[in-house]
């Protein structure tokens, strides 16, 4: 209880000395804010740097209407990152290179209330990069009442505690119009942990008591470590309409989604919203062309093969005018092909660009062990991870990254097919073909232009807004289609990435000689197979003959999916048939 009250009084005394110096009113003066850009528990943050909010995570700005401010944004952990306010369309360049700065001054509005701030790099906005730039005439000031425990909540120290990821009751935090997203501490929460940190081994400040030991956090934040408690993210209606009571921590919790954790590490408090549509861009071609696979394997005994992979965040083209943070293996989607021999033993090594914001990692359907491999390539940004294993069974294999949330990682493009042929090899044919079907879950509708950001609603819900062919609208058809000549046979090794939809296969006026079921490569095949079910994480391999030229169209027989996107063509050129096909085309067939 004495340590109580001397908090409070230091409390009161610091309130008081910041009102002599402010006042209470606050004139549109010019503002400037740094900020540099980190990554905390897996999360990825804009951290304050100037002195106003040294420390603090995504942190909320605050200035006059009518004035002047000044956001300067340093790249702290490479990849690239901007600040953009999309109410006024004001941004800062994007800075690309570690120590990178970039800065926007523009006008304040001259209507109260809150504008977001995030940034508009691939999805960094939903990883958690996002704060509100507070609009007002009121000075966020502390309070100097002592009446209840909720005046703490105007203290600094208090203030950035709870900014560190303090534990306590949702509380509104005096002359902060965003209340409906702030977490103040309890303050005997503080005082507990405190106490318990100065006495450990880990902490390296100069404190020796709990007052001292949170009003030295502000000056390093390192110093402060915050109490345990769940994490999560609030519904909107956490806080009540009138912003002045306080919830506690059991009605927090009742309200929140306690399973996912806040890019502050404290549990609940940010308002669940889809960030605003980038304008249209050009992205990167990340279509995978369907002959990009290696040759057949000579007759040979058992080696070692290598095999790399190489974790690249890119943005790509998804469609015309839609662009889309795509996570790749080695820049495209699907992943490379990879073919060796029974007996062999395959030398992964998985790295992970140093641009990258993820970690990531591979799981091999075609490997015997824990996890696939993606027990032993957990890979952080700029690292490598090295395993070995044994392909025991022959077939063709999915793999994909491991990384959680996985559903996330596969459906943002990493999965490929690995082939693993008989001793003998497979029979020859005349041409080989590498397809995969997958899904994007986007926060725009389907043919949305603009760049599109993953969207983890729809994603659990299983609704994508497309369905892709080798990664994108166009693929297959406009860019990069199938082509043989009559009396050719080809083969195309075909899977689903997904992560959630079973695909029906099916060429529209071509019937498949041979399915090899499940990618089951030493059984009989199935013959004359008209359409052939393929799950999420399977293959299979089909094989026919081409006796008629023309377009032939590649779906899935689930045929709505057409208008999202999944369609391919396998152009055959040749001679006509007509023994076989005879005919006038008409007009409309949609073929």
């Amino acid at each position: 209880m004495k340590k109580f009250t001397v908090f409070l009084a230091i409390v009161i005394a610091l309130a008081a000395t910041i009102t002599a110096c402010t006042g209470t009113s606050f004139q549109p003066v010019d503002k400037e804010y740094v900020l540099t850009t980190d990554l905390r528990d897996g999360n990825l943050i804009f951290l304050g740097v100037s002195d106003e909010i040294n420390g603090v995570v995504n942190p909320t700005l605050s200035a006059a209407p009518g004035g002047t401010i000044t956001i300067t944004l340093i790249n702290g952990n490479a990849g690239q990152h901007d600040i953009t306010f999309p109410e006024i369309k004001a941004s800062t360049g994007v800075v690309k290179e570690k120590g990178e700065a970039s800065s926007v001054t523009f006008t304040v509005p001259t209507v109260h209330g809150e504008m977001e701030y995030y940034d508009s790099v691939a999805n960094h906005a939903e990883l958690g990069m996002r704060g509100v730039l507070v609009v007002s005439t009121t000075e966020v000031a502390p309070v100097s009442s002592a009446a209840s425990q909720s005046a703490s909540n105007g203290d600094p120290a208090v203030i950035a505690a709870f900014q560190k990821g303090a534990c306590g009751s949702c509380h509104t935090i005096a002359g902060i119009p965003n209340a409906a997203g702030v977490l103040a501490p309890d303050l005997s929460d503080i005082s507990m942990a405190a106490d318990e940190h100065i006495k450990s081994s880990e902490f390296t400040g100069k404190a020796t008591t709990a007052e001292e030991y949170i009003h030295e956090s502000i000056i390093d934040p390192n110093v402060f470590l915050a109490p345990a408690c769940p994490t999560g993210e609030c519904l909107p209606n956490v806080m009540p309409a009138n912003l002045s009571e306080t919830l506690t921590k059991d009605e927090i919790n009742s309200n929140c989604h306690i399973s996912q954790r806040t890019p502050a590490g404290a549990y609940g408090c940010q308002a669940v919203g889809d960030a605003p549509q980038e304008p249209a861009t050009n992205g990167a071609d990340i279509v995978r062309d369907p002959t990009d696979l290696p040759a057949p394997l000579e007759i040979r005994e058992p080696t070692t093969v290598r095999i790399d992979l190489e974790a690249l965040e890119v943005v790509g083209q998804l469609s015309d005018g839609t662009t889309y943070t795509y996570w790749t293996f080695n820049g495209a989607v699907p992943g490379p092909f990879f073919r060796v021999r029974i007996g062999d033993t395959i030398e992964v090594h998985m790295t992970n660009n140093t641009t990258s914001v993820m970690n990531h990692s591979v799981d091999f359907h075609a490997v015997t062990g824990p996890g696939g491999g993606a027990v032993m390539t957990q890979t952080k940004p700029g690292e490598e991870s090295v395993f070995t294993a044994k392909a025991l069974n022959v077939g063709l294999f999915v793999y994909h990254c491991a990384t959680p949330m996985v559903a996330d990682h596969i459906s943002n493009g990493m999965y490929g097919l690995i082939l693993v042929e008989p001793e003998g090899g497979l029979p020859p044919v005349d041409r080989e073909f590498y397809v995969m079907q997958g899904e994007l879950y986007t926060t725009g509708e389907f043919g949305e232009q603009g760049h599109q950001m993953s969207d983890t609603t729809k994603l659990l819900d299983e609704e994508p807004e497309y369905f892709v062919f080798n990664g994108a609208v166009g693929s297959l058809t406009t860019q990069k289609p199938l082509k043989a000549n009559v009396g050719e046979t080809v083969r195309i090794f075909f899977g689903v990435g997904g992560p959630n939809f079973t695909s029906s296969f099916h060429v529209i006026g071509e019937i498949f000689d041979r399915v090899f079921d499940q990618a089951s490569l030493t059984g009989a095949p199935l013959t004359d197979v008209q359409t052939t079910l393929v799950p999420p994480g399977g293959a299979t391999m089909v094989e026919f003959s081409l006796e008629v030229p023309g377009n032939y169209i590649l779906v899935d027989h689930a045929l709505s999916r057409l208008q999202r996107g999944l369609a391919g063509y396998l152009i055959v050129e040749g001679p006509d048939a007509p023994e076989i096909f005879l005919g006038t085309p008409s007009a409309g067939s949609g073929h």
